[in-house]
């Protein structure tokens, strides 16, 4: 018999969390990637920006764009300079802000 094995506590030892069930009750959701990770990664544009993406949004990505941006003003000081596409549902912020980000989204429940 194949046995599956799950973790008792979250998060495990490497941070990682499975998303809230049901997901929460927000005008977005944000969808985890195949292996199971918030879809949060860093891209280095024209040899030197920096950005953060946050891909595989459903829903309101404006609404979604607002409470990042309220976010990161709180916690910068000041506004974060960001792109939504809403063709490829997904929001660049200007520079680093990955392991802050994906934090937050599973603070949210996702």
């Amino acid at each position: 018999t194949h046995t599956h094995r799950t973790a008792s506590h979250y998060p495990t030892p490497s941070g990682w969390q499975p998303p809230q069930d049901p997901l929460p009750d927000l005008p977005y959701t944000v969808r985890r990637s195949r292996m199971h990770n918030v879809p949060v990664y860093t891209d280095i544009t024209h040899g030197n920006r920096k950005m953060t993406i946050i891909r595989k949004i459903e829903g309101d990505i404006w609404e979604l764009e607002k409470d990042i941006t309220e976010f990161l003003t709180t916690m910068t000081g000041k506004p974060p300079q960001v792109q939504v596409n809403e063709v490829t549902m997904n929001i660049r912020i200007k520079g680093y802000f990955d392991s802050e980000l994906k934090s937050w989204l599973m603070e949210k429940g996702f």
